[in-house]
């Protein structure tokens, strides 16, 4: 009967790295000392703005400035399709919304399009844009935070053309760093290739320390336009502290913080990039 009241033992939280890559996750004794430089990142036509005043009379400026102004990203134009302006709306029930800007008048508001992220979102008490980047293939990611009723954050792939919206899941916080806590990283790889890396469900270790059990790593590029999880890094490999390219090998620094734990680790990427 006293078996009853034993403890399970703690399920593993171990790393998958995707098919396509082609090789395993690779422990190293040392980070690289010669990591490769970021090339320029031809994809990314987003830029963070302030917001003053409510579409479709709001102006931009390069900050936001607390008290006066919403926050919101502006999108150049792209081949056919025009300029593009994501603004938050802080108002009782805080939402974000999309709207088309005159060509060649970034500042001048055209028509406001659909915010369709998923069914459950009528249920939403509210959403706001927390985070967005841009990635290749004129597509954007989008951290939305919402209340449904409880805070969460959920991630998002964008379609900028079509106005398709694809749900990349729940996501939590990055909370090692400090604030501001980040929901995502995005990083280039190549020209027209980039990694986002996120988080996914937390636990708790003790009173407001909280680490993520799974690291995730995706690959968008013209060959993945959806993104190819490339790398789930589960904790028993640690949290990403530090990351580099070095050729087309991606290398992390991680801590475990349960124990401190710590590990280097390189991913060959040659068959993806």
């Amino acid at each position: 009967m006293f078996g009853l009241f034993k403890s399970k033992p703690a399920a593993g939280l171990s790393s998958t790295v995707a098919p396509e890559v082609g090789t395993p996750l690779k422990r190293e004794t040392a980070f690289t000392t010669a990591p490769t430089a970021l090339p320029p990142a031809a994809y990314n036509r987003c830029k963070p703005v302030g917001v003053f005043g409510d579409p479709p009379n709001a102006t931009f400026r390069p900050t936001a400035i607390d008290g006066e102004s919403s926050t919101g990203f502006l999108v150049a134009a792209h081949g056919r399709r025009p300029p593009l302006a994501l603004v938050n709306r802080l108002t009782d029930k805080p939402t974000f919304e999309i709207w088309q800007m005159q060509p060649g008048a970034e500042q001048t508001f055209a028509k406001q399009l659909p915010v369709s992220l998923t069914p459950e979102q009528s249920t939403w008490h509210s959403f706001v844009l927390a985070e967005a980047a841009c990635l290749p293939g004129d597509q954007m990611v989008l951290g939305v935070s919402h209340r449904a009723p409880t805070p969460r954050k959920s991630l998002f792939l964008y379609d900028l053309a079509t106005q398709r919206v694809t749900s990349l899941g729940p996501i939590e916080p990055d909370t090692s760093k400090g604030l501001p806590f980040r929901l995502f990283e995005t990083w280039p790889v190549a020209a027209n290739a980039a990694l986002v890396l996120f988080h996914t469900e937390q636990l708790r270790l003790k009173a407001e320390v909280y680490v993520q059990k799974y690291d995730r790593l995706m690959l968008f590029s013209d060959r993945y336009p959806q993104g190819l999880e490339v790398l789930k890094l589960g904790l028993d490999d640690g949290n990403v502290r530090r990351w580099a390219m070095a050729g087309k090998t991606l290398w992390l620094d991680t801590v475990d913080l349960r124990t401190n734990a710590t590990f280097v680790w390189s991913l060959d990427l040659s068959k993806v990039i």
